[in-house]
């Protein structure tokens, strides 16, 4: 009976330890499997499941952002009357021909000095522009000029505005405010150079929602068609 007893545990016993090799050899197979390189393709490869290989790696590539390039834009083309000078083989038209900064021109003007009838014009145009009779369709901005600049661009702005036939414009000249000894040099200059213009009926200082005394209404003529 004892001796039956002892060759069950050693049976038992090496039962265990083979079970412990198996497991041993499984284990050191996974491991072998694992460290064997994916790489290493076979002769006989399908060159088809390469290219798919490829593109599902290609997949995940993201395009290089090129460097911004600089583009050379054309010159801007000039202003009509430019183009139409040009095309003629003629001098262009320059809007502040004989207009001049000086003058005086306080008995010119009605309304407090606020307004300006051409005497061909009826008395009460200066009123009525302000009232709203007509509506500006153009607007020029003097703000930042020095008065040689705002005299060009404010005589260009005109012939422009009588070309495509707006009849009143708004001119912004500002108060003054920002002026050395915040004294309103562009105010004064704008009614000066509008009084030499006779395509310049009438104007008026602006009412306060537009501008007020830093702005001026201008009404100008009927155009008789474009400038020869």
């Amino acid at each position: 009976m004892r001796g039956s007893k002892v060759g069950q545990a050693d049976l038992k016993r090496l039962k265990k330890d083979l079970q412990a090799e198996q497991e041993r050899a499984a284990l050191a197979q996974r491991v072998a499997a694992l460290k064997k390189p994916a790489a290493a393709a076979s002769p006989d490869a399908d060159p088809a499941d390469d290219l798919a290989a490829f593109r599902r790696t290609m997949q995940s590539v993201k395009p290089i952002k090129h460097a911004p390039r600089v583009e050379h834009k054309p010159a801007p083309e000039p202003a009509p009357a430019l183009r139409r000078a040009n095309a003629l083989g003629e001098t262009p038209h320059r809007a502040d021909a004989g207009v001049s900064d000086g003058g005086e021109i306080t008995h010119l003007l009605s309304e407090g000095g606020t307004a300006f009838v051409r005497s061909d014009a009826a008395p009460d145009t200066a009123r009525n522009l302000r009232r709203g009779q007509w509506r500006a369709g153009a607007e020029l901005d003097l703000h930042g000029l020095r008065v040689e600049q705002a005299r060009h661009a404010l005589l260009s702005f005109l012939d422009e505005c009588q070309e495509h036939g707006i009849r009143c414009v708004r001119v912004v000249h500002g108060k003054g405010y920002g002026s050395e000894g915040l004294e309103p040099v562009l105010k004064d200059k704008a009614r000066t150079w509008l009084v030499q213009k006779n395509e310049v009926l009438a104007f008026s200082e602006a009412p306060e929602r537009e501008g007020g005394a830093g702005a001026l209404l201008v009404l100008l003529r009927q155009s008789e068609g474009p400038r020869k």
